[in-house]
């Protein structure tokens, strides 16, 4: 943490300075006898963009861990003495905070609780490392995470959009970690998130009352567990009104989250039956729907209904201003402080806490005809 003036300021750690340090972890292992593999796999691996490593292996040369064999040849070990970190806390003050991309890429809720919680961290003498591990799509525990992610037994862990997979791995490794929004399917690892399927019922009660039949949430690229209960409250609160509910209308899903894939959902729906309203994940979602209904010539709200199940700093460029949910991100950073200094024990359970709904004008009563 640096001054300025007399205000402390908080180093932000971004992408090329989590992948050195992984890096220089796995060399530090022993990962590699005498040569690196290629950005390419090295990137496969991080979960990170081959200029990223590229980066970072700059950082680990300049710091004498490792070695240029010259322009276009692998990066060899040079000191396996090196420290793993640049940065050494007191022991039992390390936590990683882990995420499947760059933390500037991911969701902007899930960003902020992270900044957040590393803010009220630093000051009170915790070494705050940041991880990159591709573990969204993984179906079963990976062994390269044991070097990936760094973390020895009792150690802490607060992964973002946490999967079965990496909980296995956690629990099977005697690691330390609680996830902030993500789905443990059955393995007793803690979980603080708000509930998407809660925001999901009330968007769709709030479009119900307004005169809403035809309403869509697509589910692309979620874990199984989410998109059942996505559409168990999409089904209660259509059957509650007395409306028939279509999981292939209603909530449909696909394996993959492409502007190709929503776009070619998109248009099978409004070809079958017009959708008047429109519940959307995530703001790539939302994206892809704004353009589509403008090349459709359908405006927002007048034609159709848009609600966004998130937030995002930039929602207020958006015009009408945009039906959407606030997160407490406070309340949940301070969750995780007290889970990570042993004031709060969740005991493997789920803890949800409630967003806030901010009306917007991107809602109306659907069309007549």
């Amino acid at each position: 943490m640096a001054k300025v003036g007399n205000v402390s300021v908080i180093k932000r750690v971004g992408a090329v300075e989590a992948a050195a340090t992984a890096l220089r972890e796995m060399v530090a292992a022993g990962k590699w006898a005498d040569r690196l593999p290629g950005t390419r796999v090295l990137a496969g691996q991080l979960g990170v963009s081959q200029p990223t490593v590229q980066l970072a292996l700059l950082e680990l040369a300049k710091d004498g861990v490792l070695e240029s064999a010259g322009e276009r040849k692998a990066y060899r070990v040079k000191s396996r003495g090196a420290s793993l970190s640049k940065e050494s806390g007191p022991k039992g003050k390390r936590v990683i905070l882990l995420t499947h991309q760059a933390i500037e890429r991911t969701a902007e809720s899930g960003r902020q609780v992270m900044e957040m919680l590393h803010r009220m961290l630093t000051p009170a003498g915790w070494q705050v490392d940041y991880r990159i591990v591709d573990f969204l799509h993984a179906r079963t525990p990976h062994r390269s995470w044991d070097d990936l992610i760094g973390a020895e037994p009792g150690e802490q862990v607060v992964a973002l959009f946490g999967r079965p997979a990496l909980a296995e791995w956690a629990v099977k490794r005697g690691v330390k970690i609680i996830f902030l929004g993500g789905v443990t399917d059955g393995f007793e690892v803690p979980v603080v998130a708000v509930r998407s399927a809660n925001l999901l019922a009330e968007a769709y009660r709030r479009l119900i009352a307004l005169g809403h039949r035809r309403i869509v949430t697509q589910l692309c690229d979620r874990p199984q567990s989410y998109i059942d209960s996505m559409r168990e409250a999409a089904r209660m609160e259509l059957e509650a009104a007395g409306l028939p509910y279509s999981p292939a209308y209603h909530t449909p899903d696909s394996e993959y989250l492409r502007p190709d894939v929503s776009w070619s959902i998109m248009e099978s729906l409004f070809k079958r039956e017009r959708p008047t309203a429109l519940v959307l994940l995530d703001w790539r979602e939302l994206v892809t729907a704004i353009c589509f209904l403008s090349k459709i010539g359908l405006k927002v709200p007048e034609d159709v209904s848009v609600v966004l199940l998130n937030d995002q700093a930039n929602a207020e460029w958006f015009q009408p201003p945009l039906a959407r949910f606030k997160f407490p991100i406070a309340r949940m950073a301070r969750r995780l402080k007290a889970w990570l200094e042993g004031k709060w024990d969740p005991d493997g359970l789920r803890v949800g806490v409630a967003a806030e709904w901010v009306p917007g004008e991107s809602i109306a009563p659907p069309p007549k005809g």
